[in-house]
């Protein structure tokens, strides 16, 4: 991530208009030709919209490490639209025929973008995974687990679990289940997968639930009560690639020793138990 130039550094200044439109002023003569740009909500969105609107064709790759609309890439109920298609339909419409992002939510935002002429660089959230692991390991050979919150993090937290682990250092995962209502968004049903679980942990286990986005924490604290049911009083960790923690900390951090995330999305949250791996932190291989 190191050669992406922050957009924060690219704009003179952002602003509203009386009406509610934003605007944004370039800086400098020229745009950076890769431009990484946090996008937290619609006016980030309109924001960065605008501004490779004004520096028309100079930007050539822009990053986008938290990817605004990547979980609705289905249509949930009826009248809801696909809104990862719709958000690069609108991106595509600037000119940039590539972008990237990291650990996007599912391969459908990929295909989103190829469907309208561009290209999604998926870049994997392993680099800050490691350096978190490497800093809440508490002891050489201690046993490491990922848990996978439920079915449609299965393939990213077995991913993470199968890069990351050494001859000396094995990572098995576990799964859990959860049942979601799509009208209410309700969760419900937390439980550990028997079937595909271990029935225990070893002494004193490193035990890490690995998903992409935190946004509200409560699927996260329904999985810690079923590890908890399934396997006794342990500590936990949490990690998820991108941090909103749109509820704040405090409940996430009376449940997990040591709460994990990317500078992906700048919450403005702080606490002790909040651990921050900066994206340019890691120099990534292209």
């Amino acid at each position: 991530m190191n050669d992406f130039r922050l957009f924060d550094d690219t704009v003179r200044s952002v602003w509203r208009y009386p009406g509610g439109e934003v605007g944004v002023r370039a800086t400098g003569p020229t745009a950076p030709s890769k431009l990484l740009a946090r996008v937290q909500n619609s006016d980030d969105l309109l924001a960065l919209v605008m501004y490779l609107g004004a520096v028309r064709a100079e930007v050539q790759q822009v990053c986008i490490p938290y990817l605004p609309y990547a979980r609705q890439d289905r249509v949930a109920v009826a009248g809801d639209p696909i809104a990862i298609d719709v958000l690069a339909r609108l991106l595509a419409s600037t000119g940039v025929r590539e972008f990237a992002t990291v650990d996007a939510h599912s391969p459908a935002a990929m295909a989103a973008f190829a469907a309208h002429g561009c290209t999604l660089q998926n870049v994997l959230a392993m680099p800050w995974l490691e350096r978190f692991l490497a800093a809440t390991r508490s002891r050489p050979g201690q046993p490491c687990w990922f848990v996978a919150p439920d079915k449609g993090a299965i393939a990213r937290t077995g991913a993470a679990a199968a890069a990351l682990q050494r001859p000396d250092h094995p990572i098995g995962v576990v799964h859990c289940l959860k049942v979601r209502d799509p009208h209410t968004g309700k969760l419900q049903g937390f439980t550990v997968d028997q079937g595909s679980s271990p029935r225990e942990l070893g002494q004193d286990p490193l035990v890490v639930i690995v998903d992409d986005i935190c946004d509200g924490g409560g699927t996260f604290l329904g999985v810690a009560q079923a590890l908890r049911t399934s396997y006794g009083p342990l500590p936990l960790h949490l990690w998820t690639t991108h941090g909103i923690h749109s509820r704040g900390l405090d409940e996430l951090a009376t449940t997990f020793t040591t709460i994990g995330a990317t500078d992906s999305f700048r919450s403005g949250h702080s606490h002790d138990r909040l651990r921050i791996i900066p994206l340019q932190s890691v120099e990534i291989s292209r």
